[in-house]
């Protein structure tokens, strides 16, 4: 079989040489058998070319990539043989396998022992036609065994370490010896292509530079040749050796393995096989593309809207996939490929230029009542976050919280005992941030919050005398955990319309001062025209909601009196003996026992719940804030919920001064930073309070974290996992949103908002005069739509707290999981229970703080029960903890691209490609199909109907290759030396690595100069050496599932951070990861609490800044352009022929380009991919592009 493939190869590859043979005919015998001997060569190499790197499962790269890996005993001599690689394991099973109960992905690479050499399928030289003679490691140096291919002629000098040598194979032909031959394939996708042009240079509308921005779209010889080669010129040059001349220059032959002038690759998977599956169709379309008729496997498969992201698209996917029934808790958890079309088609209705947009809430459904518990009722419209197909732009909530003051007021009271009244007054601020790069419109909403309703304080009056009462913010009846009416502690306020610029926090407060309202909640409006301002408060003298207190049959009392034995007549509620001077809140002494029946316990629950009023309608009472739609919720209850959280006591005993108010009950005193109570986004440098006040971890970094890293700060759930690091006192830290001890850093002047034009002005990350405005996404537009897959970093794929901002494209481990594993260990008893939210994982208190009343579960069981039904108990089911990062780019890396443009813009472009190019410009069409037009725009057949100009392996060890592609957008924003990868299109600033500290670093464009692409290129080639090779797309994209570096990112977030290209962010804005965080004994019985593994966090606090240059910045512009394999290669072959005493007496060197094509040798039915039905598979069809005789001295 093999051999009739050589001669169909033969047979095409070489018609083109026949003319070339007649001419010859003239010539000596010894040269004549010296060029058939070179020819024979070539024959060999293209066999061994087609046999091992024609079927789309194959990895190549250089044997360069063998240095220090075991079995080459640290060392290559020959590293630029070109080495083959399976990307599957030697028994044909995938590299990442999924055991579902086991960690999730695992790496068989690490439990199999599979080693780059000896696991490789062949170097491309002479002599291991039929078997493994030579190694990269072989000695070369003996010029009898060893012919010089690479040498001088080709490199411009005498490069020892760049020359390339191949063994010298006798050819015997009945008993004669008549001459040798030796040959050797390069591979030229890992050098940059300098032919391929950017055919949108030289246009100067906006259209142009985007698309120059989006994709890179050609290699830059900046760095070369000190200018970059013109768009016009590119394709003229046939050699790399024409190159050089045009540069002006003499060391672009030194460069022989860096630059090249043919390089097209195959759209195929590398992983799976088959083509590639065009995106573009899809997105555009209505959301369904059928199957492949005539195709098997995975190959075949179309897609939906309901098709799963993560673990099989869908059920037939599962049968297709040797681990299908491995992630049935991973089914309806994963976001759907609907999620990606509804962002994509975002573009249809936003211009480039578009700078206002109404804000769009998640999608949501009425709630399951059999499985939710909690939210007290408010919860009547969840949002949907089984298989999310819907994305929503909406702003994030950063901060609600009240500070409090307490003032007194003369009644109308007979008895003089009771003239004096205790009067409340409550300061609410809410903040909220619009992330994106879009002005958003958000139309009236409400904010419900939860805080500490039974404060207790301890009043001196003017006669030294001291009174204490227990305040009742609220409702305070609770029968078996539900109720009606406002739950003590719980405030409602509505909040105003109003418009957001991007990266904007907006501070809302009382307009004015008048009496809460209990009943019309839509009456306590927050507006953020006016700075908080001590004399704007809601105030109540009593509890409006007419509640007996339990036992006493006692109504609306507020301040409810500490009582003497015998009673005193004289004592009243909400009334004061006298004048009084001060006051203080108290917390007794924490009692031995039960302190939830002796009345130490104080709040009933912490959190924030913010909900969008949609248009038409409007929330007056409870009610309707039930039936609202769900928008942000945000649970700073360690105890979820469940009653009786401890207090926190007031660190010190000065007293607050008393103020007398009127009937208009305004007061001027600013209120005591302690009085504050509620809930913020975690700053990037906490206070020292809130360090100081971490218990058993006071004094390591658990408080250090990177929000955009390894959190969601989009997400509608946030609440306590049990894959967090939890401090053992009050207020129990935990999570990206805080509470906060007593701290000048929060006292009313410190948080006062600045002004600007949109209101008053917060920072989510910091106090608010740190002035900053924190852009992070931009949405699709017209002019600037979904091009490369990169671009899918701005989609939010989950709506829980726990996961990253930006999941796509970047490859931070998450740090609630082991380093070699996806998801945690479900063998492990603490991460199988109950889908691991357990008494174990979540805890329980002896002190009576766990009690449950209702019979709804276990005292011990009643957190973690609690906490199951804030999610409507889906963890039972589906696995809510894994690394949504390394499943979404598994899925997506290989398996697809983006052919880009709609079916005009590809029928205008295969009429004229230089005229109308696509927007990825890089896409060649393959003529000669009367089919081209209609597969052009058809998922399954685009990948036939296009090639990918240069083409660029990731497993190129080529320094000054990684440079040029890096540096392709070199001067479209900028001067030639400058650089940019950015995240959004249309900001008109700009910034430097100098400028982590500055508005700049959230607002503007991140640019590179030369000498940063230059040390980001040499630390790509270290990481490529370090973890290569990468057998497929996403092997290179995601970090390795090892624990080790390589286990906590992915090459090109490594190559970041040893570049040192966002070192400013690093020095700014560090982030303690260098030591773990310490086991201890947490009072209420978590097993672990602090599982979140410090070490696994990036190395600053800013990751994801703008002006942080991520993986998936470099993705977004580079990711259409690379693959994990070569599909053209340079073969240089050599014959000679001997005397009958074996003296060479001629030789003959010859050098052929071929290509790889998309064309099958032995299609299937549907005629695109190859026959897996076949013994065997040669793969796609290989073809002589390009060949030329070679002088000695051109060698």
């Amino acid at each position: 079989m093999l051999l009739m493939v050589l001669i169909s190869v033969i047979a095409i590859g070489l018609m083109g040489l026949a003319s070339i043979e007649l001419r010859s005919s003239s010539r000596s015998v010894a040269a004549q058998q010296a060029r058939a001997n070179a020819r024979l060569a070539l024959v060999f190499a293209i066999g061994s070319l087609q046999k091992h790197a024609g079927p789309d499962q194959r990895v190549t790269g250089p044997a360069d990539l063998l240095a220090g890996k075991a079995g080459s005993n640290n060392r290559v001599a020959n590293p630029n043989w070109t080495a083959v690689w399976k990307s599957v394991m030697p028994d044909g099973s995938p590299v990442i396998q999924r055991e579902g109960n086991r960690g999730g992905l695992r790496d068989q690479r690490i439990s199999e022992g599979w080693d780059a050499e000896s696991d490789l399928l062949v170097q491309l030289v002479s002599g291991n036609e039929d078997q493994r003679r030579f190694s990269a490691s072989s000695d070369t140096t003996d010029p009898a065994k060893f012919e010089l291919l690479v040498g001088e002629g080709s490199l411009g000098s005498n490069d020892q370490a760049s020359q390339v040598r191949a063994p010298k194979v006798t050819v015997n032909d009945a008993g004669q010896t008549p001459g040798q031959y030796a040959w050797w394939v390069g591979d030229l996708g890992t050098r940059a292509n300098v032919s391929t042009r950017d055919r949108f240079a030289g246009k100067s509308d906006r259209s142009a530079e985007t698309r120059r921005l989006q994709i890179a779209q050609d290699f830059s010889t900046v760095a070369t040749a000190g200018k970059d080669t013109p768009a016009e010129v590119r394709p003229k040059l046939l050699t790399p050796r024409e190159f050089e001349l045009h540069a002006g220059e003499s060391s672009g032959g030194t460069r022989f393995h860096a630059f090249t002038t043919d390089s097209e690759s195959v759209l195929a998977d590398v992983r799976e096989g088959g083509l590639k599956k065009d995106l573009t169709p899809y997105l555009l379309g209505s959301g369904s593309i059928d199957s492949l008729d005539g195709s098997e496997g995975l190959a075949s498969l179309g897609v939906s809207d309901e098709d799963n992201l993560i673990g099989p698209a869908n059920k037939q996917a599962a049968t297709l996939s040797t681990d299908g029934g491995e992630a049935t808790r991973m089914v309806d958890v994963s976001p759907s490929f609907g999620l990606l079309r509804d962002w994509a088609q975002r573009a249809n209705s936003t211009t480039f230029t578009a700078t206002l947009a109404n804000a769009e809430h998640p999608t949501t459904r009425p709630l399951d009542e059999n499985k939710m518990n909690g939210y007290g009722g408010h919860n009547l419209l969840p949002v949907q976050f089984e298989n999310r197909t819907e994305s929503d732009v909406a702003p994030v909530l950063v901060e609600s919280s009240i500070y409090y003051n307490l003032s007194y007021y003369e009644t109308a009271d007979a008895d003089p005992r009771h003239k004096i009244g205790l009067r409340l007054h409550l300061y609410p601020r809410v903040a909220i941030w619009n992330p994106y790069n879009i002005s958003l419109k958000v139309g009236a909403s409400m904010v419900a919050m939860q805080i500490n309703g039974a404060k207790s304080i301890e009043v001196t009056l003017k006669d030294n005398r001291k009174q204490t009462f227990r305040m009742s913010w609220g409702r305070i009846s609770n029968a078996n955990g539900s109720y009606s009416g406002p739950r003590r502690g719980t405030h409602y306020f509505q909040l105003a319309p109003a418009t957001i610029a991007p990266g904007e926090t907006i501070v809302f407060s009382p307009e004015g001062n008048s009496a809460y309202d209990n009943t019309t909640l839509s009456n306590n409006l927050l507006k953020p025209d006016s700075a908080p301002d001590p004399s704007r408060s809601f105030y109540m003298d009593k509890r409006p909601d007419n509640d007996p207190s339990p036992g006493s049959g006692e109504r609306d009392v507020l301040f409810k009196v500490g009582q003497t034995f015998p009673p005193n007549p004289g004592i009243k509620n909400d009334r004061l003996l006298t004048e009084p001077v001060e006051w203080r809140e108290v917390v007794p002494t924490k009692p031995s026992g039960n302190v939830q029946t002796t009345g130490y316990t104080q709040a009933d629950d912490y959190f924030m719940y913010w909900k969008p009023i949609p248009p038409g309608s409007s929330a007056k009472d409870l009610s309707t804030f039930n039936g609202l739609p769900h928008g942000r919720f945000v649970s700073c209850a360690f105890q979820y919920g469940d009653e009786d959280e401890l207090p926190v006591q007031w660190s010190y005993r000065d007293p607050v001064p008393f103020q007398r108010t009127d009937s208009a009950a305004v007061t001027n005193q600013i209120p005591d930073r302690r009085t504050r109570d509620g809930f913020r986004m975690r700053w990037f440098r906490e206070h020292p309070s809130n360090q100081m006040g971490s218990g058993s971890l006071q004094g390591t970094p658990h408080l250090e974290d990177a929000p955009l890293a390894n959190w969601n700060m989009r997400a509608s759930y946030s609440l306590r996992s049990p894959y967090e690091n939890v401090s053992d006192v009050a207020p129990h830290y935990f999570g990206i949103y805080t509470r906060d001890l007593f701290d000048d850093a929060v006292a009313w002047t410190s948080l006062t908002p600045r002004s600007g034009a949109g209101g008053q002005l917060g920072d989510p990350f910091d106090q608010p005069q740190a002035g900053m405005r924190r852009v992070l996404f931009d949405v699709p537009r017209t002019g600037a739509e979904v091009v490369s897959l990169g671009a899918f970093q701005h989609l939010k794929f989950s709506e829980y707290i726990w996961n990253p901002s930006y999941a796509f494209g970047n490859s931070l481990a998450d740090p609630r999981v082991d380093l070699a594993m996806t998801q945690p260990d479900r063998s492990l008893d603490v991460n199988s229970r109950d889908g691991g939210w357990n008494r174990d994982s979540i805890g329980y208190a002896t002190d009576g703080r766990s009690k449950n009343d209702d019979g709804g579960a276990s005292d011990a069981d009643n957190w973690a029960y609690s906490a199951r039904g804030l999610l409507e108990q889906f963890m039972k089911d589906q696995n809510l903890t894994f690394d949504l990062s390394y499943e979404l780019n598994h899925s997506l890396w290989d398996r697809y691209f983006l052919s880009t443009g709609t079916a005009q813009n590809k029928r205008s472009f295969i009429e004229a490609p230089d005229k109308n190019p696509l927007p990825n410009g890089r896409l060649l069409p393959r003529r000669g199909s009367d089919t081209l037009e209609d597969d052009a725009v058809d998922f399954h057949r685009a990948a036939a109907a296009f090639t990918l100009d240069g083409g660029f392996n990731v497993n190129s060890t080529q320094v000054d290759a990684w440079e040029a592609l890096l540096l392709s957008s070199a001067g479209v924003r900028g001067d030639a030396d400058q650089v940019s990868f950015p995240r959004i299109y249309n900001l008109s600033g700009t910034a430097d690595g100098s400028s982590a500290a500055r508005s700049e670093a959230w607002t503007g464009q991140r640019m590179l100069n030369r000498g940063e692409v230059r040390k980001l290129a040499e630390s790509i080639v270290a990481e490529v050496r370090l973890r290569g090779p990468f057998l497929s797309l996403s092997d290179f994209v995601n970090r390795r599932l090892v624990n080790d570096e390589t286990g906590s990112m992915g090459a090109l977030e490594a190559a970041l951070n040893k570049s040192g290209v966002n070192a400013g962010f690093t020095s700014n804005f560090p982030l303690n990861n260098r030591e773990k965080l310490p086991d201890y004994r947490h009072m209420d019985n978590i097993k672990d609490p602090t599982r979140l593994e410090q070490t696994s966090k990036p190395d600053s606090s800013a990751w994801g800044a703008l002006g942080f240059v991520t993986q998936a910045d470099l993705l977004q512009a580079l990711g259409p352009v690379l693959a994990a394999r070569s599909d053209t290669f340079v073969v240089r072959s050599y014959g000679n022929a001997l005397d009958k005493d074996g003296k060479v007496i001629a030789e003959a060197w010859c050098e052929a380009v071929v290509q790889r094509t998309p064309e099958p040798l032995s299609p299937d039915e549907s005629g695109i991919n190859p026959d897996t039905r076949l013994p065997v598979d040669f793969g796609r069809r290989f073809e002589v592009k390009r060949f030329r005789w070679l002088h000695r001295d051109e060698v």
